[in-house]
């Protein structure tokens, strides 16, 4: 094998530990006095417990769905004009930019809404508040 096809190798054989450890991760770190059994029940149920809490991430799980598409959407799109013009690019980007200080601004999303999320999740529902900034307009002009 020359060394690119052993890179592939190492990486994949490293994606392949990562997903492997994840799913037995539950049994390790909770296998006190568990049986055998109870221990592959454990990490059978791992996932269906993980899904559901990825269900809720933002809240309900209608939340979560409405965010995850909303901005997915909203964001393919704006790159598939972008891709056409570079103007659209740089409006865009000025666009998202305001919304990033509007928000920063009327202090939204709140702390108790990004305590539990990882930086990317953090980052998904910011750019989901940022799209909509000139719903929080208002309340900039009533705090000023």
């Amino acid at each position: 094998m020359d060394i690119p096809g052993l890179i592939l190798l190492l990486v994949i054989c490293g994606i392949g530990a990562h997903f492997v450890l994840k799913w037995w991760w539950p049994i390790i770190k909770e296998r006190k006095n568990l049986t055998p059994e109870q221990m592959i029940e454990r990490a059978l149920q791992a996932p269906a417990k993980g899904a559901q809490r990825d269900a809720s991430k933002f809240g309900s799980p209608i939340k979560t769905l409405v965010i995850i598409v909303l901005n997915a959407n909203l964001l393919y799109g704006w790159l598939w004009f972008s891709h056409r013009s570079i103007f659209v690019l740089w409006l865009g980007l000025v666009y998202l930019t305001i919304g990033f200080v509007v928000q920063h601004l009327v202090k939204v999303p709140s702390a108790n809404e990004l305590s539990a999320l990882t930086i990317w999740e953090r980052c998904w529902l910011r750019i989901f508040y940022a799209w909509f900034w000139p719903i929080y307009i208002p309340y900039v002009s009533r705090r000023n």
